[in-house]
């Protein structure tokens, strides 16, 4: 090949892949705005009394006793379950 051609190849290259690099650059920068706009803060009434309270086993009581969906999610266990613990693990 004479040097013409490599010349014209190489600049065809080059502006490949600067094309490829904005490509990327836009699909970066859509996938950083959605997960912006998808992003929520969810916060359970009973993490926000924990500054009030501070004693995480009355925390763990009123999770139990509000929302016992959430403490079995929590504590990957039965509140019933959770019970029988801490009536094990307290001193008579």
């Amino acid at each position: 090949m004479d040097a013409v051609r490599l010349v014209v190849i190489g600049a065809l290259v080059q502006q490949q892949n600067q094309n490829l690099l904005r490509l990327q650059q836009a699909v970066d920068r859509r996938r950083r705005e959605r997960r912006r706009m998808n992003r929520a803060v969810w916060v359970r009434q009973w993490i926000l009394r924990r500054p009030e309270h501070g004693l995480y086993h009355k925390l763990m009581v009123e999770l139990r006793n509000e929302d016992p969906r959430a403490f079995h999610h929590f504590m990957r266990m039965p509140p019933a379950m959770f019970d029988e613990v801490v009536q094990r693990l307290t001193p008579d």
